[in-house]
């Protein structure tokens, strides 16, 4: 059985969930190639709208390499969620052992006017994990 677990955190009214999954069509575990994917939502519960420019993400497997990426956006564009909207995508990752996690920020800024504010919007940690190695 392949769990979906749901992660969230907020940040000043910028709520993130997260679900992710094991992809075993696409993982090759002879060759020590796991692949997850993973859905975010931001729901804007803010009064003021936003605009993701960055993206920054910590991914850990559990024989203790880590990852650090960065990059402008998320799937190739810079979204602006007004309140009360969400935005959602689907992405995935790779990991040479079948557990790990991923946790980040995306880098915003706010559409107050006359003056743009930029903070950070937290990524909950998620847990990748392959299904039949926690039985």
């Amino acid at each position: 059985m392949n769990r979906t677990r749901v992660h969230r955190a907020t940040t000043e009214g910028i709520r993130v969930h997260v679900r992710s999954r094991f992809e075993p069509e696409f993982s090759k575990p002879m060759e020590q190639r796991y692949i997850f994917s993973y859905r975010i939502t931001i729901e804007n519960r803010s009064h003021i709208g936003i605009r993701v420019l960055k993206r920054k993400w910590h991914i850990v497997d559990s024989i203790g390499k880590v990852r650090e990426l960065e990059g402008t956006g998320i799937v190739g564009v810079q979204p602006e969620i007004l309140p009360g909207r969400i935005f959602e995508y689907d992405s995935a990752c790779d990991l040479t052992s079948p557990l790990g996690n991923m946790s980040g920020r995306y880098v915003v800024e706010s559409r107050k006017r006359p003056i743009a504010e930029r903070f950070e919007v937290i990524i909950p940690t998620f847990e990748l994990e392959v299904p039949w190695i926690l039985s």
